[in-house]
């Protein structure tokens, strides 16, 4: 080969070192998208690029090109092997580990990454005509078809947009290039256009493969974010490259898993399933911990731009919050997305409960756990429909470790039980219906907590009720907690939190009247 003309020419062997103190969270799950991606020619060696050699380490990527290739040629057929396409013109990224016959998740990414990465269509040309897929549902024997925009190419497999390859092969690489939006969704350009060294935009290529992208359909009607990418911090690029296959693996039990483990509520929501998947049992046991967190990105149509999905939201999620156990069990009740059907006919996923949007959302936020509650209460046929899952809310209550939080439920729970029982003997005493009596009095029950403005009216309602329950007697859980409990309640800046930990107690209730499932949602 001759001599190279004069011009950028990338080190080989190129590293990437996680610990580079000019990286950002960006720069760090792009890398383990890359680690990820190179961990899975090991595992399928028929799609390693011929030429080219790569090792993983817990902090470092290190990858070796044949003199012969050009600069452009190494890039070309390092992109080749990494973005690619099934049969049915679907994404298929080796470096996620998604097996090949679970395109139901393939096509919930697929549509996520067409939302957000490749939301213009030049990045991504294909078909006009949408095409259908079937999608089994985990409990449901009847397939759904979905529509997805097929495509014959997409940016990433030739670094469109970013001047890497443009040229013929043999020319110098320039010494900067771009980064367009298809490679950092949502990246405002400014003055100038976003610009790189030739190996820092190669390397976030891969943040596509590192990220995890959700459908967002949030119970918030207010929020008209459509799409969420969890961008997570790498801190292992081993364990986390291992983790990420692990939890797209067949039959793995994750949450983020199948079509609808890639439906969420909000932001929050989206983020935790993820840490939580990728943190999940023996994973972490094995390697340690992959990640130190995540940045969530919540994308959608915004008032200043209706032409494209633009950054709606950006926050920072950890991976330890003091409640975390009660959104995890939230999510094992109420986390099954469900399949509806529109009035046109058309099939879509959407959330079977807000509690674990909510609960996400608080605990991302630092708020209380039970924050806003009652919002999920003020109307009387929500109020309904969330008595009907009562073994999952009396899962969430033996989660709950503030003890506050288990002093206020534990009375109210006893106050009621003993409410019941003299409903119970008035029903038998009159002949009438007890089930009529207990919605009625839950009914009026509501509406006395909602009413209450003050700490004080609150407060006093609960007294009021707890003597009448008892005809005057102490209640054994108000005798143990009679100190902590009086300086709560009483407490005005507690007002909010008693209010929502009230009605929290009344539909989370069990009595051996009530029919309760064992396990997942109820029915």
């Amino acid at each position: 080969m001759g001599q190279r003309t004069t011009g950028y020419q990338l080190p080989n062997p190129l590293v990437y070192e996680l610990g580079n103190p000019n990286f950002t969270a960006y720069h760090r799950a792009a890398l383990g998208g890359l680690a990820a991606t190179i961990e899975a020619w090991k595992k399928n060696p028929r799609l390693k690029p011929a030429g080219i050699e790569a090792e993983v380490d817990a902090g470092k990527v290190e990858i070796r090109w044949n003199q012969k290739l050009s600069d452009r040629q190494f890039i070309r057929r390092l992109l080749e092997a990494s973005f690619r396409l099934t049969p049915d013109k679907l994404i298929d990224l080796p470096g996620q580990g998604i097996e090949t016959d679970r395109d139901d998740l393939r096509l919930a990414i697929h549509t996520g990454l067409c939302g957000t990465f490749l939301q213009h269509n030049k990045m991504r040309p294909g078909e006009k005509t949408p095409r259908t897929l079937t999608v089994q549902v985990e409990g449901d024997e009847q397939g759904h078809r979905l529509t997805y925009k097929a495509v014959d190419s997409y940016a990433h497999q030739k670094a469109q947009g970013t001047g890497l390859l443009d040229g013929d092969d043999q020319s110098p690489l320039s010494p900067v290039a771009s980064i367009p939006q298809s490679v950092v969704p949502g990246a405002m350009t400014g003055a100038s256009e976003l610009e790189g060294t030739p190996e820092e935009v190669l390397l976030l290529l891969y943040l596509m493969v590192g990220s995890a992208v959700f459908l967002l359909r949030s119970y918030r009607h207010e929020s008209r974010a459509q799409y969420c990418l969890v961008i997570p911090d790498v801190k292992n690029l081993k364990s986390f490259a291992r983790n990420l296959r692990q939890i797209a693996a067949r039959g793995a039990n994750f949450l983020t898993s199948g079509y609808l483990g890639r439906i969420a509520g909000g932001a929050e929501e989206a983020a935790l399933r993820f840490l939580m998947d990728i943190e999940a049992g023996k994973l972490t046991d094995d390697f340690g911990r992959s990640v130190a967190g995540c940045l969530a990105v919540a994308m959608g149509k915004v008032a200043w731009d209706r032409n494209q999905v633009n950054r709606s939201l950006v926050l920072r999620v950890g991976v330890e919050y003091p409640e975390l156990e009660v959104f995890r069990v939230a999510l094992q009740y109420f986390g099954k997305g469900r399949m509806l059907t529109s009035v046109k006919g058309e099939t879509f996923a959407a959330p079977s409960s807000p509690l674990p949007e909510l609960i996400a959302a608080n605990l991302a936020a630092e708020r209380h756990w039970c924050a806003g509650f009652t919002g999920l209460c003020q109307q009387k046929k929500d109020f309904e429909r969330l008595t009907f899952h009562k073994g999952g809310l009396a899962a969430m209550t033996k989660a709950i470790k503030d003890e506050d939080d288990r002093a206020i439920i534990a009375i109210f729970h006893e106050a009621w039980r003993m409410t019941m029982g003299a409903l119970s003997e008035r029903a038998q005493r009159e002949g009438s219906d007890f089930t009529a009596l207990v919605e009625r009095e839950r009914e009026r029950t509501r509406n006395a907590i909602l009413r209450a403005k003050t700490a004080e009216a609150l407060a006093g309602w609960f007294l009021r009720f707890c003597a009448d329950a008892t005809k005057g007697a102490a209640l054994a859980g108000m005798k143990r907690n009679a100190a902590r409990v009086r300086e709560f309640i009483f407490n005005p800046r507690n007002f909010e939190q008693f209010q929502n930990l009230l009605l929290f107690a009344l539909v989370s209730y069990v009595g051996r009247e009530d029919n309760i499932s064992e396990g997942g949602i109820d029915a």
